[in-house]
């Protein structure tokens, strides 16, 4: 199952309800980006999302205020459903995320 995120302006208000794709998915304010979030509490080239082998993540493009995952600030995390992202005003939650549960490991 392909990655599903849900972006709100609000607590109730969704904005967008996007499938990713394999690859890479800039977000910010500027209009070169795939996910364009308007707002001046975003940075033109705020981060991206990345998805490659069953593995959804996030990163941080050294962004003026930063990307919290589940209330801590990041420079980079792998992503699970049910994980929330705020970037800027906005709450981005994860319906889908990785493919692997956050307590798997190889050993």
């Amino acid at each position: 199952m392909l990655p599903e995120v849900l972006i709100f302006i609000t607590h109730r208000v969704v904005l967008h309800s996007l499938i990713l794709e394999s690859g890479y998915t800039p977000f910010g304010r500027g209009a070169g980006n795939a996910i364009r979030l308007d707002n001046p509490a975003v940075s033109r080239d705020h981060g991206a999302f990345s998805y490659r082998a069953g593995v959804l993540s996030i990163e941080d493009h050294h962004s003026r205020n930063g990307i919290f995952v589940n209330g801590l600030r990041m420079h980079r995390k792998v992503l699970y459903s049910g994980d929330y992202v705020l970037i800027g005003c906005y709450k981005v939650f994860v319906k889908h995320g990785s493919e692997q549960p956050r307590h798997a490991f190889a050993g």
